[in-house]
């Protein structure tokens, strides 16, 4: 009989992974933009229609203040990479994710507290967090903050985020 070794990584885990490699990320089914340009459209200040007709800078390297959304679970169907917001900068999400995230994931070396109001507002409905890399893949399901905390689901409630680094 031949014995095989239990690994303690998840299929989720490694599919998770294996989809934020280098050379995958962000899929192709995901839009990237600054925070202050996704702030200007949250605000109705810029449309999508004169942001995507500007012409684009160059690529540079980004470290902090990135989070990818999906609005399905395990990082499916239409998501936006928001990048460069400040540290403690709140984002409010306009109407494309307000209230239909399924997926939250900053990158590393950042720690997110998810809003269900609008402005980073607590005391107007519920704030979750720490949120840490590689984020959470269904926010349907219960998961872990951290020091035995459990969230029983967060899915399609998030209307803002901030972010520290």
């Amino acid at each position: 009989m031949k014995c095989i070794p239990f690994v303690p990584l998840s299929i989720a885990g490694v599919a998770f992974a294996a989809s934020v490699s280098r050379q995958t990320f962000p899929p192709s089914n995901t839009k990237t933009i600054d925070a202050t340009s996704y702030k200007a459209i949250a605000n109705g200040t810029l449309s999508l229609a004169e942001l995507y007709g500007q012409p684009h800078g160059a690529l540079r390297k980004r470290d902090a203040g990135n989070v990818f959304l999906c609005v399905a679970a395990n990082w499916q169907s239409y998501c936006v990479y928001i990048t460069d917001a400040g540290p403690n900068e709140c984002v409010n999400l306009a109407s494309d994710l307000n209230d239909q995230v399924s997926s939250f994931g900053p990158d590393p070396n950042q720690s997110c507290t998810m809003f269900a109001a609008a402005d980073c507002n607590p005391s107007f409905g519920t704030a979750v967090g720490p949120i840490v890399a590689p984020g959470i893949a269904d926010l349907s399901r219960p998961f872990n903050i951290g020091q035995g905390q459990i969230v029983n689901g967060f899915n399609d409630v998030l209307s803002s985020y901030s972010c520290s680094y």
